[in-house]
Parts: C-alpha cells; structure tokens; sequence
C-alpha cells in the first residue's frame, strides 16, 4: 500500500497553483515572436543550465530510465555514460553549438531556408513536428500512470453514474495545467517555471535516492540484479535489447538530440551569445549523465525490492516497479515533496515541448507557405497550436499502446527527425557543397528505417523470418541520411549549384 496521506495532497495543489501562476505573471513580458520563442535571447549560463536541465529531466525520464534499469540491470548505466559524455565533449569543441548559435536562428528548420530553400524549410518543419509530436505523445500517459500510482488512486472513479478511467482523468488535469501557462507565457514562462522546476526536481530525486539506498544498498543491488538478471546485468553488450549496434545509435543518437532536438536548440538561441550556449552543454554534460543514472539505478534497487522485501505485489509492467517501490519505502509528507518534484519533472518537459512543436509549424510551415505572418498572428497561431496538439497528445497518449520499452519508442521516434535534421545541420554549418536536392533526399532517406521500425517492422519480420534490431534501424537511419545528402549533393552540383551564404549575418524578419 502506498504511504500517500492528505498532507501530500496539499503540497501538491500548493505547488501546481504556484507553478500556474508564475506562468500567468510571465504573459506580460511576451511583446514579440523572439520573446515567445527563446526568451528575447538574454538567457545566461546559470539560468540555461536550470530550464535546459529541468526540461531534459521530465518525469517520462525518470520513468523510462528507471525501466531500463529494471530490465536491463547495471548495464543500463552505458547510456547515461554517453549522454554524459557526448554532451561534454560538444561543450568543449563548441560542434554545431557555436555556429548555431552566431546564425541566430529559433528553430532548426529555419537554418535550412537560410543554407538550403524554403521548401526544404517546409519539408524539414513538418518532418520535425510530426516526428516531435509522435515523441510526446506518450508523456501524458506515463506521467498520470506514475502519480495514479504513487497515489494510490482507484483505476475507476464512478462520474454521473458512469464509470471512468482514473488515469484519463489525471491525464486531462495535468495537460490542463501545463496548457494555461503555457500558451500565456510562452518561452518567458518556461524559463521561469524551469527554474523553479528544476530545483524540485533536484529535491524529490534527492530524496527518492536516499530512501531507495537506505531500504536497498548498493551491494545488494549489485548482488541481486547479478542474480535475477544473469550476464546482461553487467554487459551492453550481452543484453538482447542493447548490442554494438545500439550502443553506437546511441551515441549518434544522444549527440544529435542534445543539439538538434528543438527544445535544446531553442535553450541555444536564447543563450545570450554563441560562448554562453557551448559553456552550458560544457557544464550540462554532468547533469545530463545523472538524469539518466539516478532513476536507473532506482530501478535496479527494484529488482532487488521487489525479489526479497516486498511479499505481495507481482509487477506485470515494468514501467510502474519503480514508482509503486518508491510509494512504499518514502514516508508521507516527503512523499508530497517528492511528487511535487517529479510533477515538476513531467510540466518542465510538456511545456517545452509544446511550444517547440508548435513554433516549428508556425515558424516553418505555416509562415513560409502563405507568405508571412505578423509577429501578432504568429504568437496567437503558435498558441492555438498549443492548445490543438495538446488534445492530440491526449487522445494519443490513451490510444496508441506501447511495444517494448518507452525508451526504444521514444529514441526511434526522435530519430526519424534527428537523422536528418543531423546531416542537413552539418552540410550547411561545415559543407559548402551541400545542395538542396541533397537535403530533401536526406530528410526522406533518414526518415525511413525509423518509420518503418515504428509501424511496419512485424510485417517484415513476418517476411523475412527474423528480428531486426532496434539498433541496426536507428543506425541505418543516419547512415542513409547522410549518405544521401552527399551523393546527391555531389551529383546536382551543375543544376543546382550551393549558394554561399554568411550564416552568422541571418536575422529571421519579423521575430525581433
């Protein structure tokens, strides 16, 4: 049975009004399309380093990372290494970060108008929205999941004499909340709800990690994850679900998305200036390799819970044996703050979230293809936007069911976009001879192994009579894309010559 008492209760809605209303208080700063986005571009290191860390630490995070930790045992602790060192190694030589940033571009598509043309823009915009919105789109599900259960909330609740889904409910109350403040503050008020957020974060993890390591030590979960789990506990490279074709993914994978993916890149347009950006992936690379190994090590701890103290609880979905091993062990009121850490986890990444997708469309599709939108009409589509994929998510997040891991569908979702959007990035900051047709045949030929994997990978495997590795798709995707890029690029250069371009004097109109 879980610990969670009225008083929890209480520090919740204290938490989420306050969080509500910070976001209100921010609509008066928002005076242009710049604002709204990245923030007026005055961020500095301290401040982008909290709202980058909170956002990349959202509940769906700590979720998945635990379930990795849970199936996989120590050897999970492989991604977190990347992530860590991958985002340290791009701090220190300023990759892609520096140029980036000097272009002063918002959104990743818009680099590739300014190198490329429009249509590669449109093209790159919608590839990146859909991509990101099918990457969101189980958020809403694991984090209501995670608080129905730390909760200890009914499955059911009786409405109007009708019997509805207690995890529908919490879902909606959450995307409620996270919507309002959102679509009133924009960037502004992402900023200053992560900041907030994330010293929440920092608290609740805190706590969940002291309590898990005072009911489990370490050498018991070492022990026991060995015992239960076998070689893998200990080796990527045993593990079926890793292999060397994941881990190298993985590296291009984590290296992409911490630059690429919108919500990183918009932290690097609201840098104030291109040293401020690379200074905070420098010092991000520490954090970013905590996000992933704390909750894994959490949920290893359960492996450990789970095989010698609990005596009632068979988990039958290896997502929740994190969160029902916490609800158990964490007394009440710490309890409170920690769910108010972790819902700050889930709101610091939906609000980013949100308003990357939906600037892409606004930014990248729906201004190139009519011809321009006043700063006016831009920041109100952006929020209708806002609002619209918000309901998506909703209806996507009760109806799609998820196979495997969450981690495996979120990593193959972002890089149906992240494959590309890698190869068009460095063809326009580093290669003159990068052409437009190159980037259209590099953000389809990126596309398609992802895709495929997501939705019609259990024909072919019916076809040809075997399993194609998670890995080999996601590697084949970057592979593809940039192969694609330079082939194509090489072989069009007469018809369709580069045009030389100083990146670094590009101001998008009518955002500033």
């Amino acid at each position: 049975m879980s610990n969670w008492s009225p008083v929890d209760w209480v520090i919740i809605v204290i938490y989420v009004i306050f969080s509500g209303i910070i976001g209100v208080i921010c609509r008066r700063y928002i005076h242009n399309m710049a604002d709204f986005i990245v923030a007026g571009r005055r961020l500095k290191t301290g401040l982008a380093i909290a709202t980058f860390s909170g956002t990349e630490m959202g509940l769906v995070t700590i979720m998945y990372m635990a379930e990795q930790g849970y199936t996989n045992g120590l050897s999970a602790f492989t991604i977190g290494v990347i992530a860590g060192t991958v985002m340290a190694i791009i701090g220190a030589t300023g990759f892609i970060v520096y140029r980036l940033r000097q272009t002063g571009v918002m959104t990743i598509a818009e680099l590739y108008e300014v190198r490329y043309s429009k249509n590669v823009r449109i093209l790159g915009g919608v590839v990146i929205a859909g991509a990101g919105i099918l990457n969101t789109g189980v958020f809403l599900r694991v984090g209501a999941q995670f608080l129905q259960i730390v909760t200890g909330m009914p499955k059911v609740a009786v409405i109007l004499g009708h019997q509805v889904p207690v995890l529908n409910i919490v879902m909606t109350v959450l995307l409620v909340v996270v919507l309002l403040y959102t679509m009133l503050g924009g960037m502004i008020s992402v900023v200053f709800t992560d900041y907030f957020q994330f010293i929440m974060i920092v608290l609740g993890m805190g706590i969940a990690l002291i309590f898990t390591l005072w009911t489990v030590p370490f050498t018991q979960i070492y022990s026991h994850s060995v015992s239960v789990l076998g070689e893998k506990s200990l080796s990527p490279l045993t593990a079926p679900e890793y292999g060397k074709m994941f881990i190298l993914w993985q590296f291009m994978l984590i290296g992409s998305a911490s630059i690429l993916w919108q919500t990183g890149t918009m932290r690097i347009s609201a840098a104030k200036d291109a040293k401020t950006a690379q200074r905070v992936f420098l010092l991000t690379g520490l954090t970013n390799a905590a996000r992933a190994i704390i909750p894994m090590l959490m949920g290893v701890a359960a492996i450990c819970y789970f095989s010698t103290i609990a005596t009632s609880t068979e988990i039958t979905d290896s997502l929740e044996a994190m969160p029902i091993m916490i609800s158990r062990i964490i007394p009440a009121g710490l309890l409170g703050v920690l769910v108010a850490g972790m819902l700050a986890a889930f709101m610091s990444t939906h609000d980013s979230y949100l308003l990357a997708w939906s600037s892409v469309i606004t930014q990248d599709v729906v201004a190139p293809l009519t011809g321009g939108l006043s700063t006016k009409g831009r920041v109100l589509l952006t929020r209708v936007l806002i609002l619209a994929i918000g309901i998506f998510l909703l209806v996507w997040g009760l109806w799609y069911p998820i196979k495997g891991t969450v981690w495996v569908y979120l990593a193959m979702t972002g890089t149906i976009y992240l494959s590309g959007a890698f190869a068009l990035v460095v063809g326009a900051l580093y290669w003159k001879r990068a052409n437009t047709p190159g980037a259209i045949a590099a953000l389809i030929c990126g596309a398609i192994p992802s895709v495929h994997d997501l939705f019609l990978k259990q024909y072919t495997e019916k076809l040809i009579g075997r399993e194609i590795p998670g890995g080999l798709s996601g590697m084949a995707s970057y592979i593809l894309a940039m192969c694609a890029l330079i082939v194509v690029s090489l072989l069009t250069q007469k018809s369709h010559p580069p045009t030389p371009v100083d990146l670094t004097k590009h101001v998008e109109p009518d955002n500033e």
